[in-house]
């Protein structure tokens, strides 16, 4: 979750107007996301918008190879495809996805009205019914869209050098005056055989994926959690945050519900628009893993190398006692359970 983004607002509604052609009225944030800051806009002919605005920073930088493809993917599956249940990027008067404003970029996405889906919707058998039509009927469409310039899923641990200078940055000073320093370092202490044997796991299934030559790839959202759909009034649902759409293995996008109850609804809609014969035990372990780690050498780095506001501070350091340190012990419970489940939904 990002702090609100310190910006002249009044220059950049006047920005948006010459640019889209949207008269704004006014801007609402929303302490949504990682990646970009986000803002409803409201125009003058009360239609609503969804800004996001994407700093200068590392999350930014590892993600700005695949983000305009991203948003190119949304845009077809929309308008091509003629998916409704989708957010997709509004173009600038020159027909471009995204626009400049000052030392930062933004992309104006359409708004969807309804509410961000809650556990208590996912645990019912109706929610993974419906996720799993959707998900079945996006990764249908792989072979219809313009795709050729699009990311490619791979097994590389891009994150591994950040998350290893980062423990070596918060493990080396024996004395420090900063608080928040400290609690960062004990808690890394605390869970630092579980990262590191965690990692050397990751780097030999990565190995031995890499080796496999038969592995299909679909067009995936990415990262459809729950956080990342709107629940309309009529109980429909709707995919939001293009950022990382990307041409990956089906189990990219299905991985999040494997330890749910009622997976197998989501398994029965799904094959009803995509022909479903396996799921790759390695493959779900495998993103398992890479998420945990990937997640946590992300608010790491960030509290330690980026200069943030106390607020941000704190919502990272939040974060991470809410996501990451309940699960690091539970690591090989959870992968467990998850091989479980696949067995038996295969049966």
């Amino acid at each position: 979750m990002r702090d609100e983004l310190s910006i002249n607002k009044e220059l950049l509604m006047n920005h948006i107007q010459n640019t889209y052609g949207i008269i704004v009225n006014k801007m609402k944030y929303v302490p949504v996301g990682e990646v970009a800051h986000s803002y409803i806009l409201y125009a003058n002919d009360d239609t609503k918008y969804f800004l996001k605005i994407y700093c200068p920073s590392r999350l930014v930088k590892k993600s700005a190879g695949k983000l305009y493809n991203s948003h190119m993917i949304a845009y077809q599956l929309y308008h091509k495809e003629q998916i409704e249940q989708i957010t997709y990027p509004i173009k600038t008067n020159n027909g471009e996805h995204k626009s400049k404003f000052r030392d930062v970029e933004l992309v104006i996405w359409s708004f969807i009205e309804g509410k961000m889906a809650t556990e208590k919707q996912r645990r019912s058998k109706e929610f993974l019914q419906k996720l799993g039509y959707l998900l079945g009927r996006l990764h249908n469409t792989t072979d219809n869209l313009e795709l050729k310039s699009s990311a490619r899923f791979s097994f590389d641990l891009k994150f591994r050098t950040d998350l290893l200078l980062s423990i070596k940055e918060v493990t080396a000073c024996t004395t420090s005056k900063d608080k928040n320093y400290n609690k960062l370092q004990k808690l890394i202490k605390q869970n630092m055989n579980t990262i590191l044997e965690s990692l050397v796991y990751l780097e030999e299934l990565s190995i031995k994926l890499k080796e496999k030559e038969d592995i299909k790839l679909v067009l995936c959202h990415s990262d459809p959690i729950i956080h990342n759909i709107i629940v309309d009034k009529e109980e429909n649902l709707h995919l939001v945050d293009w950022d990382g759409a990307i041409l990956a293995p089906f189990e990219q996008d299905i991985w999040f519900y494997l330890n749910d109850e009622h997976i197998e609804a989501l398994f029965q809609s799904y094959r009803e628009n995509m022909r479903l014969d396996t799921i790759n035990e390695d493959i779900v372990v495998f993103l398992f893993y890479e998420r945990i780690l990937a997640d946590l050498t992300d608010w790491i780095h960030r509290i330690l190398f980026e200069e943030i506001t106390k607020k941000q501070m704190k919502n990272d350091f939040k974060e991470l006692e809410e996501d990451i340190w309940p699960v690091l012990p539970k690591m090989k419970e959870i992968e467990s359970n998850l091989r479980r489940n696949i067995q038996l939904l295969l049966q």
